[in-house]
């Protein structure tokens, strides 16, 4: 590494900062509060309805506060850090995180706990962008590799923790707490990590960028906002039309957002996305892949929880436990697949696709093979090579997306790359749960068929006569389907409480007949929830397929950035000699040291 080079992480020394490794572990611990909240909220839904009388509405938004404020927040946070500084930045976000996690365990009210949520999301996207820039402007670039790798571990194994600490805590009813300790763990951890910050982290930023986008803010929200509102809620408002009208109207705005940036850029150079990014054709192709990756995982794990929770009734402990075989095989291969891309190029993330495929198609084998009686253990095969593939595409695509952007962009790049997996998180889930909840309703008669022959030997058993048994199963049938399409499931149809006809039953075995029935319901639910599973995840095949033809996209090796050529070559960053800057005589990148200006 040449003298020019460093000066591009190092503080006025000549040699890496010494403390880095350190700010990557607590920055690290940090994200994945930011990661676990997305999911920890989800089991604790049941008790928040009843301890806050929530209204289905309410519960909805519970979760979707966070998600929406987090999409909405990315890429002003990450461009306002490279302003005024990245160690800064993510202090104030832990701290925003904090202090929401707090009022999240102590609301009294789901207005407060939504208001709360709406704050929480916003310091989650505050440490996300700011972690991420960090580690670019840290890290020499042999080593970036490495702890994006130790990200990427991370993403795959916190978001499937969420729903298992979630359940451990809610089980656990710590001090009578119900479901408030899920929030209120974040504060002593954050503290924890915040300490850690001010301890190891270094202060860096832009110094060339002197002044936010607001313009630009204003446009890139309105346009997030109009794309991300209607897929979040579109699924619980039946798709109206205002939904495909919002969406469509997203595209003029991203169109405008580009090409004021375009403008705004070559007045000054303060752009709030820096056009130039998407001139770097790994930075594009790295997006494309990103969209298609989370719309998999996340179209996915929507579907596949209900499957779990609803369909074969697992307890929310049981279903978080259910997949950590995933989280175990991500986690072991993101842990050096982003090294293996330095030698093997674009190669790793087709084989993590091809990998993902095979355990997708092997899941699809496993519902169908072992049908309602399917348990964790089942799946547990499948759902690990789905993990491994997984752990070959996300360490190496965020290092490859954020590998040739410029350190004085890196808040910019940060916040554009999240916020495409967000985006693409809420397709996969408004896509896929579209098709999940079609196919559920089609497949509710089948699945209700497929139970006959036994409901038929039980009530030939209870002494029912045939005539009678064929009203029974006619009342069944129409139960099955009509369940399929009614939404409050504490109140089941009308048809649902006259399944039995009067004096179809001899006297004396209504009970047995009763239960016959029952046990045939609960049967039906699983055949029906896993005949749309299986069905839907085929579609999630053509997504993993769809992204394994985008890896041909990237380049075969990552290119390394122009800075970094032309230190090596003559010890020159853009614009001018080492250490001086473009036009303006300042810096092109800059990690100055902590506490000063």
């Amino acid at each position: 590494m040449t003298h020019a080079e460093d000066e591009t992480y190092v503080e006025g020394e000549g040699v890496p900062d010494p403390q880095r490794w350190r700010a990557a572990a607590v920055i690290l611990v940090a994200i994945a509060l930011d990661l676990i909240d997305t999911t920890i909220v989800n089991v604790a839904l049941p008790v928040l309805q009843t301890d806050l009388e929530a209204s289905k509405a309410a519960l909805q938004w519970v979760a979707a506060a966070y998600t929406l404020t987090f999409a909405l927040s990315l890429i002003t946070v990450g461009r306002v850090g490279d302003m005024v500084g990245r160690k800064r930045m993510i202090s104030i976000g832990i701290l925003v995180f904090v202090a929401a996690s707090l009022l999240c365990g102590v609301a009294q009210s789901t207005e407060m706990l939504i208001a709360s949520r709406v704050l929480q999301g916003f310091g989650g996207a505050i440490v996300m962008t700011q972690g991420l820039s960090v580690f670019q402007v840290s890290f020499p670039p042999k080593e970036r590799a490495a702890v994006f790798g130790m990200f990427g571990a991370l993403s795959g194994v916190a978001a499937m923790l969420g729903p298992v600490l979630g359940g451990v805590l809610v089980d656990a009813d710590l001090f009578g707490w119900s479901w408030r300790p899920i929030f209120l763990v974040n504060v002593p951890v954050g503290l924890f990590a915040l300490l850690g910050v001010q301890a190891f982290v270094r202060e860096s930023r832009a110094p060339h960028i002197k002044r936010l986008d607001l313009v630009g803010v204003a446009l890139v929200t309105l346009a997030l906002l109009s794309l991300l509102y209607p897929l979040v809620q579109g699924q619980e408002a039946g798709w109206p039309a205002w939904t495909f009208t919002a969406m469509a109207c997203s595209v003029p705005l991203f169109v405008v957002f580009a090409l004021y940036e375009r403008k705004k850029a070559a007045r000054d150079g303060s752009a709030l996305v820096e056009p130039s990014l998407f001139r770097e054709r790994s930075f594009v192709a790295g997006l494309l892949v990103m969209l298609s990756f989370f719309a998999i995982i996340a179209g996915l794990f929507f579907p596949f929880t209900l499957y779990l929770q609803v369909g074969l009734g697992f307890t929310p402990l049981a279903a978080g436990l259910t997949t950590v075989p995933f989280s175990f095989g991500a986690m072991i291969t993101s842990s050096f697949s982003a090294v293996l891309a330095i030698k093997m190029g674009r190669k790793v993330l087709s084989i993590g696709m091809v990998i993902m495929g095979v355990g997708m198609v092997a899941l699809i084998w496993t519902i169908g093979h072992f049908g309602s009686g399917i348990s964790g253990w089942d799946m547990a095969p499948a759902l690990a090579v789905l993990g491994l593939g997984l752990g070959f595409v996300i360490s190496p695509v965020v290092d490859i997306v954020l590998g040739g952007v410029p350190v004085e962009h890196a808040g910019s790049g940060s916040g554009v790359l999240s916020t495409a997996d967000q985006l693409g998180a809420a397709a996969g889930v408004a896509v896929i749960g579209v098709l999940f909840f079609n196919l559920l309703t089609a497949q509710a008669v089948p699945g209700a068929d497929a139970t006959l022959p036994h409901l038929r030997k039980e009530l030939s058993a209870a002494g029912v006569s045939a005539a009678s048994q064929d009203r029974i199963v006619t009342g069944f049938r129409a139960c099955a389907r009509q369940s399929a399409q009614h939404e409050d499931a504490k109140a089941p149809p009308e048809v649902c409480r006259h399944i039995v006809p009067a004096g179809a039953v001899p006297t004396g075995r209504e009970e047995q007949v009763t239960k016959a029935i029952a046990d045939a319901s609960v049967k039906a639910r699983k055949e029906g929830y896993a005949k749309a599973t299986g069905h839907v995840l085929w579609y999630e095949v053509g997504i993993i397929a769809l992204g394994f033809l985008l890896t041909f996209m990237l380049p075969r090796r990552a290119r390394k950035p122009e800075w970094e050529d032309d230190g090596e070559q003559g010890g020159e960053l853009p614009g001018g000699p080492a250490g001086e800057g473009g036009e303006n005589g300042t810096p092109s990148s800059e990690a100055q040291p902590a506490g000063q200006p």
